[in-house]
C-alpha cells in the first residue's frame, strides 16, 4: 500500500464525499450545513451572501478533506479489516460528538476579527441520532472507496 497515494486519494474522496454530504443532509431532516453557516456569516458577520456561501463551502470542504486524510491514516495503521471498521466507527462517533461546538467555533472565527472566546459553545453531542448516522455513512463511504482503490492499485502491481 503506497502511503502517499493513499493519503492523496483519501483527500480527494473526502472532498467528493463532502460535496455529496451537503446534498444528502436534507434526506436526514437537516438543512444543509453550508446554508446554515452562510446564513450565520451574513447575520453575525455582516458578510455579503455570495461571499458567505463561498466561505461556508470552503470551510466544509477543508474539514471533509481532512476527514478523508484521517480515514486514509486509519487504513494505513490498520492491519486487519475489523480494526479499520472499528476506526471508522470511532471517527464517525467522535466527529459527531464534537460537530456542534466545532461548527459554532468556525462560525465565530469567520464572523469575528480575532479568535473568539470558546465560552457558550454548544454541548458535546452524545446522542444516537441522524447526525451520528450521517457521519458514520460519511466515513463508511470514504473507507469503502479507499479499500477499493487500494485493492485495484495492489492488483496492478502484482
Amino acid at each position: 500500500m503506497n502511503m502517499k497515494n493513499t493519503l492523496i486519494i483519501g483527500a480527494i474522496i473526502g472532498f467528493i464525499v463532502g460535496v455529496l454530504f451537503i446534498f444528502v443532509q436534507p434526506l436526514f431532516g437537516m438543512s444543509p450545513l453550508t446554508d446554515r453557516h452562510a446564513a450565520a456569516y451574513v447575520k453575525l458577520g455582516d458578510i455579503n451572501p455570495s461571499m458567505a456561501i463561498i466561505i461556508a463551502w470552503s470551510a466544509h470542504l477543508l474539514v471533509s478533506t481532512a476527514y478523508g486524510i484521517t480515514t486514509a491514516i486509519a487504513l494505513l495503521i490498520s492491519k486487519k479489516p475489523a480494526i479499520f471498521a472499528l476506526l471508522i466507527v470511532v471517527l464517525g462517533w467522535f466527529t459527531t460528538v464534537i460537530a456542534g461546538p466545532a461548527n459554532q467555533l468556525i462560525v465565530r472565527v469567520v464572523t469575528s476579527k480575532s479568535f473568539p472566546s470558546i465560552d457558550n459553545l454548544p454541548a458535546l453531542n452524545f446522542n444516537l441520532d441522524a447526525k451520528l448516522l450521517l457521519h458514520l455513512i460519511f466515513f463508511l463511504f470514504i473507507g469503502l472507496f479507499l479499500l477499493a482503490y487500494n485493492r485495484i492499485s495492489s492488483s496492478k502491481t502484482d
